[in-house]
């Protein structure tokens, strides 16, 4: 028919009834299919570690680009070609050559969350996730190592800035020295006299160790502030300590290993009554058993008067004691320079300028280049000290529980439970694809007859006339023995579909990965 009957939502409904048994046996095929691909699908393991970006506020532009650096590189390709070699991940993207896809696998499982503090990053979260939780963590540590690596850049080049420093300080010194000499040389040559040569380079050596001291007093009060402020902190940090928990299994933690060991020592017991002790699956759990055993009694070792040794506010009361002792050297080194330059200071006479000289032309000119020397060479001096203490002042502004720009605050861990996948999710998802794909298979089916003469309301509609009666079909009984046979064969030959489509729709659903890819994201 060329035109179509509206229908109410009734009729559609009834419809579908009458289909319900198409709809169920599709639903069915698919659900059972895509259940036994969700039940196969590995646990996936999560591995965390967290990092602090330690840095003053002044530094913010410099430490964006490290992060950024560092970042980049976590997800490099040289980078994860050598994790993916070292630890065998993917061998069949390996063996096959495909190495792009290995690289490109790898670099989805690992995810790098940065938390910013304003304008600045302050926290950096690194997570890997692997169907072995060994793995796991020893990929994980694999990549919080590049922050321990960066650390070790930035202080030998900021030692080598120092010692670079130390020996330029050193030359600008020796030269304040010669150039005092010269003067004291040059006036002797021209007839000054001996005794305003010894004038002259009396006075050079005067200046430059009035200079040094005007440096080392500043750098004196500096450090005698951060000392007082650090002994400040470390009191108040004394006192979190002597307030945390004395008893470390009251911890989450503690509790979470309790919880694990008493389900690896069932799952030994189960497996001790079906297998042998060299069976893999009881040696694993006993290794993981021993594993679980040395937590709780390191856990159980900290046990005492006030934080545990190992936790986060005793390692962070060990950091400030480490480095008020560093500052205190510092003052006492500090000090011994300003003693020797006191001594200096105090066997050399402060002698006034020269009021004339015997010749006045030539020698004046000869004594005022040096003069002009010495106060460049002298503001040098200055600076050159100025930039020591500001790097001095950088090397004390991270003060945390590690050395270093980034501070490891929690080293990757090897998870005891699964992270993923979400098999609630993905199981939902499967039944409403299977409720589609059935409700589509009855559609496909009822809707050319939607357009065919049916009953007598499609007799009423499309000739206009009302139906006075109907006669019901009435069959033989060969015809109706017939009949039965036809829906049975029909009936058999479904089944038989139903059956060889699960087994395809199984291998179709693995080589599209498609709830594979779902279960890595969820």
């Amino acid at each position: 028919m060329g035109t179509f009957r509206p229908r109410s939502v009734t009729e559609y409904l009834q419809v579908l009834w009458r289909r319900k048994l198409l709809i169920f046996l599709v639903a069915a095929v698919l659900l059972i299919s895509t259940f036994f691909v969700i039940s196969k699908i590995p646990d996936i393991y999560e591995s965390r570690a967290s990092v602090v970006v330690a840095a003053q506020q002044a530094d913010r532009e410099a430490i964006s680009s490290r992060v950024a650096a560092i970042t980049e590189r976590l997800t490099s390709r040289s980078f994860l070609e050598t994790v993916i070699e070292r630890h065998g991940l993917y061998p069949s993207a390996v063996r096959n050559g495909a190495i792009d896809s290995a690289v490109g696998r790898l670099r989805k499982s690992i995810n790098v969350e940065t938390r910013y503090r304003g304008d600045r990053p302050e926290t950096l979260i690194i997570s890997y996730r692997n169907s072995d939780p060994v793995i796991a963590r020893t990929v994980n540590e694999d990549l919080v190592s590049l922050f321990g690596n960066m650390n070790d850049a930035i202080e030998k080049q900021r030692a080598k800035e120092i010692e670079d420093l130390n020996t330029e300080i050193a030359e600008v010194e020796n030269q304040l020295n010669q150039k005092g000499q010269q003067r004291a040389i040059a006036a002797a040559r021209r007839g000054v006299g001996r005794s305003s040569g010894n004038v002259g380079e009396i006075r050079a050596r005067r200046q430059t160790a009035i200079a040094s001291l005007e440096s080392l007093s500043d750098k004196q009060f500096a450090l005698e502030r951060q000392i007082a402020e650090q002994k400040q902190q470390i009191a108040e940090q004394q006192k979190i300590v002597k307030s945390a928990p004395s008893d470390a299994r009251s911890g989450s933690s503690y509790g979470v290993l309790l919880v694990r060991k008493a389900e690896l020592e069932a799952q030994i017991q189960d497996f001790t009554a079906q297998y042998t002790d060299k069976n893999p699956k009881v040696m694993q759990a006993k290794s993981q058993l021993a594993e679980i055993n040395r937590q709780i009694a390191q856990l159980s070792a900290g046990d005492g008067a006030g934080a545990p040794a190992n936790s986060a506010e005793a390692r962070e009361l060990r950091a400030m004691q480490r480095e008020l002792s560093r500052l205190e050297t510092e003052l006492e080194i500090t000090r011994r320079d300003m003693g020797r330059k006191n001594e200096t200071l105090a066997t050399t006479p402060n002698l006034p300028a020269v009021a004339s000289v015997s010749s006045p032309g030539p020698v004046a000119a000869a004594v005022a280049e040096p003069a002009t020397d010495v106060e460049r060479l002298r503001n040098r001096y200055t600076s050159l000290l100025n930039k020591q203490d500001a790097l001095a002042r950088m090397q004390s502004a991270s003060v945390g529980l590690d050395p270093g720009l980034f501070q490891i605050v929690d080293q990757p861990t090897q998870p005891q439970t699964p992270a993923g996948p979400d098999r609630m999710k993905l199981r939902m998802l499967a039944l409403l694809l299977a409720l589609g794909a059935g409700l589509a298979a009855a559609v496909a089916i009822e809707a050319p007859r939607l357009f065919a003469i049916r009953d007598d309301r499609d007799v009423q509609y499309y000739l206009g006339a009302p139906v006075i009666a109907q006669i019901p079909e009435t069959l033989t009984p060969a015809e109706r023995g017939r009949s039965r046979k036809l829906l049975a064969a029909r009936s058999l030959i479904v089944l038989l579909l139903a059956v060889i489509t699960v087994p395809a729709l199984i291998f179709l659903l693995n080589q599209l990965q498609v709830f594979q890819i779902l279960a890595s994201r969820w």
